[in-house]
This record gives C-alpha cells, structure tokens and sequence, in this order.
C-alpha cells in the first residue's frame, strides 16, 4: 500500500523529462534534476525501515541517514521550484507579448 505513494512523483518526474526532451531549457533541466532526485529520495523514505529492521540499526545512524537525505530533498526541492518559477515567468512574458500585438479598442480612430 504504500508503494502508491510514489505514482505522483513518477507522473512528475515524467512530465519533466517529456518536457526536457522537447524544449531543452534552463527551466526544463532544473525541474528535471529537482524531480528525479525527489523520485529518489521519496523511494529511500519508502525502503529504510525496512532496510533498518533487517539490519537492526542503532537510531544514531538511522537519524543520520535520515538528516543527509533531508538535506538532499531540500536542495531538490529548490531546484523544482526554481525551474517552475522560470517556467512561469516565461510563459507569462510570452502572453503578454501576444496580448500586445492586439489593437485595442482605444487604438481606434
């Protein structure tokens, strides 16, 4: 039951890779990079405990694991969140230019 969780960062990671291999762009590597590491990060919160109970680890070394991949998943994160944001922003600087080549109402005579 819990492998379901990881449909939606496959979907995202897909997604970005679909978009990485049709516009190769700052945007499109960053969220790509961001996604996969978060796919990666997400299935090693999934497959740890089992990992720790077979091995029987000492919580000292389960909550370093725990930190460093935290640390990565934050850095992941911002790389997603980086590339989204320029992704945005260029898709809103390319509607207002279509919007701008529009008389208006008021451009008239």
């Amino acid at each position: 039951m819990s492998m379901i969780s990881i449909i939606s960062p496959c979907i995202i990671f897909g997604t970005c890779c679909y978009l990485l291999s049709k516009k190769n762009t700052a945007e499109a590597v960053l969220m790509t990079i961001g996604s996969g590491i978060g796919l990666l990060t997400h299935l090693f919160y999934i497959l740890v405990p089992y990992w720790i109970s077979s091995r029987n680890m000492p919580y000292t070394d389960v909550s370093k694991y725990y930190t460093v991949t935290g640390i990565i998943s934050f850095i992941a994160s911002i790389c997603f969140a980086a590339g989204f944001l320029i992704l945005v922003t260029n898709i809103l600087k390319k509607n207002n230019i279509i919007k701008d080549q529009f008389p208006k109402s008021n451009d008239l005579p």
